[in-house]
């Protein structure tokens, strides 16, 4: 029997905000039926599962990882429809809900694609074949993003970006021809109405507006309603589903008359609701978003957790004392936030460890802004804070005194998703990750340091960390007690990661530990002794856990065992203490028989 779950209750907090949307809008009675949880892989380089119901309601396809699952909406039953080489982002279905259409790229993001899986038997092959595009004047089915294929199945609908503007193409199910039916500076997520008509999302000065059609402008019916993710039209064309925002920020699922109307609120939830899809039977599908993380700390070689916070806070680091752990915290929003990344909700805090545990909010707030603050890292002498931020749409590395955040200085260059940074112990060195992009798209994550006078804050241009033809993505990187090596996790492959130490002036490379993992960017930390090396990796019980493993290699201990999803270890000076983020990432996904 499939649960049924109650109402959301308004808190104290929205009630107000409810009571007042209800003055102009009816809210469902229907209940909405749970039909199941996707798990994500860690809060670091991942979005939301992607998900979409079959047309006929018969199936639900959702990712969870890299893996593409089909559900059984009568019974329940799952299977793994294929296996992508990276993280999916779309998916689409065919009208005649016999096949799924998914965007695939592979691990290093140097081919992008769109795949057609057949439902019945699992077969998969490229969307209209072969390599080389397709024929007339149409972009290469690579830079196609957020296809859908129109109610009729003659055509599907996509977007096509670059820095400029953007196109919404209509383009045949053959693939031989093709147009552009509308044109703007930020467009999205296009979908096709049951009577043939291209609607889409206008991003325009921070606001979001429906364009129906979507050549036009933005309709001026919904009320105040900023639709966020996808919309949906009912069988008939009649009413649309969408996700607006409330007063304090979640997402609530709405539906109205297309052309203007009473509002009708279908669902809320402590956070967003979105992402509606509906049946040829009126049913709407659509999910609920559950994101937490916070801050433990477990004793060095295993044993009691100690909770350090009860509210959103992640990628922790110590102070040169070992009394103080500081940390990202905000009310980060994937389906919103990401609209506006990287100007999010992000910012960086510190709490005492010597005090009382767990806290409920920052003891002091380093810094607060909207430009994705992360990786906080003290000097030695506690005198300078090293961070990771895109102030001035940068991605780079920044430096400013402890005592005073107001001025930060630019530190790196050229940055590209570049990783946290780490001061090395004898004061001389900040080093860190950062990707390179080729002609391809491609990626490829190196080493960097920055010489720095820990005494002034005077640094020195980057250098890179000669590693030959190292062929793999080096991540997060640490510190060795004598300053001379960098030791590194390197992502070797989808599912795969290793331990690696390399000189700070270059060199070869050493391998020392091997194991398999989903979680891409989870972190390490290295002992201040030097003798162990901490990384997360899959548990004997299904979780993430914090693992340690001898430096140069030998039998790895699992240090915790609790069931929560972990990442990001760091240990403290004194080495007694490890601390880490754990993690919570769901998405929900519910029917509304309507």
């Amino acid at each position: 029997m499939t649960p049924t779950r109650p109402r959301a209750r308004a808190t104290a907090a929205r009630a107000a905000a409810i009571a007042a949307a209800l003055l102009t809008a009816c809210e469902s009675n229907q209940e909405p039926t749970h039909l199941v949880t996707a798990h994500q892989m860690g809060p670091v380089a991942y979005r939301d599962p992607a998900g979409a119901v079959s047309p006929d309601g018969r199936w639900l396809a959702f990712t969870q990882g890299r893996d593409v699952i089909i559900m059984s909406i009568a019974d329940g039953a799952t299977r793994t429809l294929g296996t992508a080489p990276s993280q999916v982002r779309y998916l689409t279905w065919h009208p005649a809900s016999a096949s799924l259409l998914v965007h695939e790229r592979s691990f290093d993001r140097r081919r992008q694609d769109w795949f057609v899986y057949d439902i019945a038997t699992g077969a998969k092959e490229t969307l209209w074949g072969g390599d080389g595009g397709f024929s007339g004047d149409l972009p290469p089915r690579s830079s196609l993003l957020e296809i859908t294929w129109a109610p009729d199945g003659e055509s599907v609908v996509g977007v096509v970006r670059s820095m400029a503007a953007s196109q919404v193409w209509r383009i045949s199910r053959e693939g031989d021809s093709g147009e552009v039916v509308a044109e703007g500076q930020r467009l999205s997520l296009p979908v096709v109405s049951p009577d043939g008509e291209v609607a889409c999302i206008e991003r325009s000065e921070s606001v979001q507006y429906l364009r129906y059609p979507c050549a036009e402008d933005p309709v001026d019916w919904l009320k105040g309603h900023q639709p966020y993710g996808h919309v949906a039209f009912s069988a008939d064309a009649e009413e649309i589903y969408y996700a607006a925002p409330r007063e304090d920020g979640p997402l609530e699922l709405w539906a109205r008359p297309v052309g203007g109307g009473p509002a009708e609120m279908l669902d809320t939830a402590e956070r967003d609701v979105y992402g509606p899809g509906v049946t040829r039977g009126g049913d709407v599908v659509y999910r609920s978003q559950w994101y937490m993380v916070s801050l433990s700390a477990v004793p060095a070689a295993g044993g009691d957790v100690t909770r350090i916070t009860n509210f959103q806070s992640e990628t922790p680091t110590w102070d040169p004392a070992g009394t103080e752990v500081s940390f990202t915290f905000g009310g980060w929003r994937i389906a919103t936030d990401d609209v506006d990344y990287p100007d999010i909700d992000q910012h960086i805090g510190i709490v005492a460890f010597d005090g009382p545990l767990p806290r409920d909010a920052p003891d002091r707030i380093v810094r607060q802004s909207y430009s994705e603050d992360q990786g906080m890292h003290w000097s030695p002498n506690g005198r300078w804070i090293t961070y990771h931020s895109h102030i001035d749409a940068t991605d780079d590395i920044y430096l400013i005194p402890a005592g005073d955040p107001s001025s930060p200085r630019l530190v790196s260059a050229h940055g590209h998703e570049t990783g946290w940074p780490r001061w090395s112990p004898d004061g001389r060195w900040i080093a860190f990750p950062s990707y390179t992009l080729d002609a391809t798209g491609g990626r490829k994550s190196y080493l960097y340091v920055i010489p720095v006078d820990q005494e002034t804050g005077e640094t020195a241009p980057q250098q890179p960390v000669p590693m030959g033809d190292f062929p793999h993505d080096a991540l997060q990187a640490e510190w060795t007690p004598d300053s001379e090596r960098l030791i590194f996790e390197a992502a070797e492959g989808p599912g795969r990661k290793a331990l690696y130490w390399v000189p700070r002036d270059g060199g070869e490379p050493q391998r020392f530990h091997e194991w398999e993992s989903n979680q891409v960017h989870s972190g390490i930390a290295v002992s201040p002794q030097g003798d162990w090396v901490a990384y997360i990796g899959p548990g004997s019980e299904g979780f993430f856990q914090v693992h340690r493993v001898p430096f140069g290699g030998g039998q790895s201990e699992q240090l915790t065992v609790d069931e929560t999803q972990k990442t990001q270890p760091a240990y403290d000076p004194t080495g007694e203490w490890l601390a880490y983020t754990v993690f919570s990432y769901e998405a929900r996904f519910w029917r509304l028989e309507r």
